[in-house]
């Protein structure tokens, strides 16, 4: 061997080493929170509403249901509007923020405690645009007086339903996607569509109503599913937020909407203890009230209605 080659051979195992060196250094140090790896946002509490924010995400205090509005210039989306009675808190909340118009709607599932809300909405004079919810099968298809005043509703407004799929769009400045289920689930929550919402300060992962059977399905479409913030599945029950679903969003935060002293029990103490493996930082619309993260700056910055 010429000693040319030699003198490569050694500098290219040199040069392997001292990457396997930076390497062993940073992950200590990511480890003990000196640096990070992972491109996490910080997440600062304001006492200043984000109401004004040019990009915010809200999720509404709808009690024990689920309500989500996502906002961005003029643009807005709303994820799901509670129970009936609580229709008129959420189109109150809308007009709070001017909403004049909601390019999406997206009814996560068919529960009751998910579309109830939109009804008023749909009969309100605030226009939409699009209304996406999950193709369920035949079986499933709710035969309640809340599910079928919903579809009138829906036609009364002169709109569709569209099916949910895997896809991408655009809201103003940020990214959507949504992913729908399609396996052979006996459980609603099971096709819940799970929205992503990536802000140039932060991402967001919502998972309605999901459990830890379909999350199996979420995590084999091998997306992207890191995110700073957590809305977990089915108000923190025990049957959703399972452990490889945690350890592939690996949040900074996560938000529960749940009704106080609700009869189910929700959110369950093993779903509290999973996610804070990954966090301590876990707020609540029983003991917060409404929670928005205003986006508009490279932090998330977040207010909530109450202290626990």
């Amino acid at each position: 061997m010429s000693k040319g080659k030699k003198y490569k051979k050694k500098i290219s195992a040199l040069g392997t080493a001292l990457i396997g060196l930076a390497v062993l250094v940073f992950g200590l140090l990511d480890h003990f929170g000196i640096v990070s790896l992972g491109g996490k946002a910080e997440i600062t509490k304001s006492s200043e509403t984000a109401l004004d924010a040019d990009t915010s995400v809200s999720f509404i205090d709808v009690g024990q249901g689920n309500s989500a509005l996502v906002v961005s210039g003029d643009r807005s989306m709303l994820i799901d509007g509670g129970e009936v009675d609580k229709g008129k808190d959420v189109v109150a909340y809308l007009k709070a923020q001017r909403i004049s118009r909601l390019d999406y709607i997206i009814a996560t599932h068919q529960h009751t405690d998910h579309i109830g809300g939109l009804i008023d909405v749909l009969k309100s004079d605030i226009e939409v645009g699009k209304i996406i919810m999950p193709k369920i099968p035949d079986k499933l298809v709710p035969t309640s007086y809340t599910y079928t005043n919903f579809l009138d509703a829906v036609k009364s407004k002169g709109l569709k339903v569209k099916a949910a799929k895997d896809e991408e769009f655009s809201l103003g400045s940020v990214i959507v996607y949504t992913y729908a289920m399609s396996g052979d689930y006996s459980d609603l929550n099971n096709y819940s569509v799970v929205t992503k919402i990536t802000t140039k300060a932060g991402k967001f992962l919502i998972m309605g109503d999901l459990e830890t059977t379909a999350e199996k399905e979420l995590l084999y479409k091998n997306q992207d599913l890191s995110a700073d913030v957590l809305a977990m599945g089915h108000h923190g029950s025990s049957s959703s937020t399972g452990n490889s679903l945690l350890k592939a969003v690996n949040p900074v935060c996560a938000v529960i909407s749940v009704g106080a002293d609700n009869s189910y029990g929700h959110p369950n103490e093993a779903a509290l203890e999973r996610v804070k493996k990954y966090t301590d930082r876990v707020y609540r619309t029983d003991l917060n009230g409404s929670i928005v993260f205003n986006c508009d700056s490279k932090n998330l910055d977040l207010t909530i209605e109450k202290e626990e």
